[in-house]
């Protein structure tokens, strides 16, 4: 059985779906320009997104990194999803990579979001 192959066209479109919790604009908007076609990789059941939040100390960055991946993983459950910021695009890079990324610290604010109502 092959592995269902994913474009960076099929992931793009998904996240029409995705919006900025500040602005009621989806997150590949080109107004916006958080998420464009470029800064999307899939290689070897990997979806690669990064990111570039609105300002550099967007107080939202982790947040829409963590809706990009939970997007992602409920759309495409076969693939490794890996969500970052674009170098140099958050005065918080480090910390803000931590949280979308570390599973522990992501299942807690995805667990948050939906007590809240918003997943």
């Amino acid at each position: 059985m092959g592995l269902n192959v994913v474009t960076v066209e099929e992931v793009f479109d998904t996240l029409k779906t995705v919006y900025d919790p500040e602005h009621p604009i989806a997150v590949t908007d080109p107004q916006i320009g958080i998420v464009r076609p470029e800064y999307i990789k899939v290689l070897d059941g990997l979806i690669r997104v990064r990111f570039r939040p609105t300002v550099p100390s967007c107080p939202m960055g982790g947040l829409i990194g963590v809706l990009i991946r939970y997007r992602l993983e409920q759309v495409f459950p076969d693939n490794r999803v890996q969500v970052l910021l674009i170098p140099n695009s958050h005065t918080m890079e480090e910390a803000v990579n931590e949280m979308i990324n570390n599973d522990e610290r992501y299942n807690q604010v995805v667990e948050q979001l939906k007590a809240r109502g918003m997943l």
